[in-house]
């Protein structure tokens, strides 16, 4: 396995390289559309025996001929869209649309999240075409929109799944692509068994009000906020580092002290209100004559349930700007000892790349999944997070950021973490090298 992934990196590469060249911000559809047919026009050519699917959330499918669905079948996902990203926060020679990369790595926006996962996909269908593997019950799946404020494109597969879309009569299992390797002098591969939640909502008022809110939703942190009437010039900018909400603590995020501390009249603009998976990098303020309204959105990213989520928000008046139902976090850790991944990991020998158990300080499309299919499913579907992309490198200089500046994907690790997956996959069965 080792060998086959070493002889044919190139191909990974090439697929990452043309993938991190296509800017496809979730806010430009077109350009994820774009991104999306390169994916269709590299599995149409070396999936003869798939058919391809686009479903009315315009995440693509390629499903075999023939599936068994007495024995376990495994849906890979990974998404297409990305976060945006400002030219002038990255370091040179960084920069976020046009790709960079040395014999150690790769630099982009998405290359890690979630290219590296799509690629992996292309990477295992082109190896398949060429003969070196053959698939069983493996399906692919490519979301169109997993990042940003709104309606999340894998809530379709989720309500897909047991109609149009098949499931195992024995379990179903879904491998979410999403960047999981750890790098440094002790490289590993995160295999997460749960997901915080991401509720998030939107809360309107003066600044007396929303620092009376604020204060009371200890678990929430700020993602962005924005006055009724901007003034022509702001007076002040402070700037933070930024990066991904899910891995900034309110505490070390400098709009919640900003916030708590400003007057009545002050004026406050920070982040974008259709993004609010990105801490802000700058922070405006300024001087009104009189007192205005502020929108303030709140992100709680927790192990927290609906419930408890709901008892905090009691006696405030807000707006959810994700839906509440497809927000809580996927947990499988109480079943996962005894599940395929646990015994199929438990008679590997050991991977190229060192495998931990984790859990996700994010969300991703599992919980999307998860939380919108059929009920009477879940017994036997079994989701977990794992891919070879790099996570957030924040003690190097300059920082890889995730969600921020210089994102990176680390090649030998995340080639090492390539084979560790193909390892997996064959140990349960879902492919065969010829």
């Amino acid at each position: 396995m080792t060998n086959l992934v070493s002889a044919k990196a190139e191909l990974f590469f090439s697929h990452l390289r043309a993938l991190v060249a296509i800017p496809s911000v979730f806010t430009r559809p077109d350009d994820v559309d774009k991104a999306m047919r390169y994916c269709r026009k590299t599995l149409e050519t070396h999936l003869p025996g798939f058919t391809l699917y686009e479903d009315p959330g315009r995440n693509l499918l390629a499903i075999p001929h023939t599936l068994n669905l007495k024995k376990p079948l495994l849906y890979l996902s990974a998404h297409v869209d990305t976060v945006d990203a400002h030219q002038d926060e990255w370091d040179a020679p960084f920069s976020p649309f046009v790709p960079y990369e040395s014999e150690d790595e790769l630099v982009g926006r998405g290359v890690s999240d979630c290219k590296a996962g799509v690629a992996f996909q292309l990477f295992l269908a082109e190896l398949a075409g060429a003969g070196d593997m053959e698939f069983e019950n493996l399906i692919f799946s490519l979301s169109f929109k997993e990042e940003g404020a709104g309606h999340k494109s894998a809530v379709h597969i989720g309500r897909a799944l047991g109609k149009s879309l098949p499931v195992s009569e024995a379990e179903t299992l879904l491998l979410v692509l999403e960047n999981t390797v750890s790098t440094g002098a002790s490289p590993s591969l995160g295999l997460y068994t749960a997901e915080r939640g991401n509720f998030v909502i939107e809360v309107s008022g003066p600044l007396t009000e929303l620092q009376q809110t604020l204060t009371q939703l200890q678990s929430w942190n700020p993602i962005c906020i924005y006055p009724e009437t901007s003034p022509p010039l702001w007076s002040e900018v402070i700037t933070q580092k930024g990066g991904h909400a899910c891995s900034i603590p309110r505490e070390k995020n400098r709009l919640t002290e900003i916030i708590l501390s400003a007057d009545g009249t002050d004026l406050l603009s920070a982040g974008q209100p259709d993004s609010f998976g990105v801490i802000p990098t700058e922070i405006k303020r300024g001087k009104a004559a009189r007192p205005l309204s502020h929108a303030l959105i709140l992100s709680n990213r927790s192990f927290d349930s609906l419930t408890e989520v709901q008892k905090q928000l009691a006696g405030i008046r807000y707006r959810e700007l994700k839906e509440f139902r497809i927000s809580p976090g996927m947990d499988m850790r109480s079943r996962w000892e005894g599940s395929p991944f646990q015994k199929a990991l438990a008679t590997m020998t050991p991977p190229p790349l060192a495998i931990t158990i984790e859990h996700n300080t994010g969300i991703s499309d599992a919980s999307t999944i998860l939380n919108t299919m059929e009920p009477k499913l879940a017994a036997r579907f079994f989701p977990v997070v794992m891919g070879p992309g790099t996570r957030s490198q924040r003690h190097t200089r300059p920082q890889r950021l995730t969600h921020g500046k210089n994102e990176t994907f680390d090649k030998k690790s995340g080639m090492a973490a390539a084979t560790t997956l193909f390892a997996l996959l064959k140990e349960l069965g879902f492919i065969q090298l010829k």
